[in-house]
């Protein structure tokens, strides 16, 4: 019993002393527009977006082990290429946008001229990296959920939605190298997680359009 003790204890040091010495590896996470919102007119007013900080500056770190990835210590930067790719869809959906660093109050709206603001909270992320040794092949999967509300001039709420997606990505082996890049890298699960990202903005945007057309309307 005391020498499973003293090994246990040794396995723990080992993995902590491994876990500082390993900063991790930060993927690379460069999501793209939806084509389709390349062919929409924007909406002639000026429109607000908050992005609560625990959303914006989400970073996930996940840890992997096995016997032909090896041992892998990955850091997913989340939150800043959502970002961008929320203010990149908005500019295309509305004439002008300004990027909060709070929400604003109903005084702060009337100040710069905001006919709607868009107010975006997490809700869960969640990563799943699977290795399927028997066929070596990595499968990425990456469930995302946000909260998102807009308001109008006078902070009315015109949506209150959660909006989901799930992100997949298929990495198979290269024989020609034995998963050598694999063994340095890891396999390639960043493409999940900018699949998730692409259809939840996608979505965003088609809420955004529709709650945005009945306000010029009225």
């Amino acid at each position: 019993m005391r020498l499973q003790k003293i090994l246990l204890f040794i396995f723990i040091l080992l993995f902590v002393v491994d876990c500082e010495n390993n900063p991790g590896k930060k993927i690379s996470i460069k999501p793209v527009l939806d084509k389709r919102l390349k062919e929409i007119h924007s909406l002639p007013f000026h429109a607000g977006l908050f992005i609560e900080p625990s959303l914006r500056y989400l970073n996930q770190e996940e840890w992997q082990t096995s016997m032909i990835v090896g041992r892998h210590h990955y850091i997913f930067p989340i939150g800043e290429p959502f970002a961008r790719s929320v203010e990149d869809m908005m500019m295309r959906v509305f004439d002008k946008v300004t990027v909060l660093d709070e929400l604003p109050n109903h005084e702060h709206m009337e100040r710069i001229g905001l006919a709607a603001v868009l107010m975006l909270q997490l809700k869960a992320s969640e990563l799943e990296l699977i290795v399927e040794e028997s066929v070596w092949r990595a499968i990425g999967n990456h469930y995302l959920s946000i909260q998102a509300s807009f308001f109008d001039k006078d902070l009315q709420e015109i949506f209150h939605e959660e909006l989901r997606a799930e992100g997949k990505y298929l990495d198979l082996i290269d024989y020609e190298t034995e998963g050598g890049w694999w063994k340095t890298d890891g396999p390639k699960y960043g493409p999940a997680v900018e699949d998730a990202i692409e259809k939840i903005v996608f979505k965003l945007a088609q809420k955004l359009i529709t709650s945005g057309e009945q306000i010029v309307s009225n």
